[in-house]
């Protein structure tokens, strides 16, 4: 079993969790709130570019 890869997909999915809980409880998230799907898209692909950076950093 790969533990490095998984453990990089759970950093990652926790950073993409966090990233939007962040932006959700700032003033701009709770005015922006129509955007909310919007918001969730950028913070998974923010998640994804993490894990990238994270596999070609550790697995290199």
């Amino acid at each position: 079993m790969d533990w490095t890869g998984l453990i990089i997909n759970l950093i990652a999915i926790f950073a993409g969790l966090f990233i939007y809980i962040g932006i959700s409880n700032t003033q701009w998230g709770r005015d922006h709130e129509e955007y909310q799907y919007a918001i969730m898209l950028a913070a998974v692909l923010a998640a994804c570019l993490i894990g990238g950076v994270l596999r070609m950093v550790i697995l290199m």
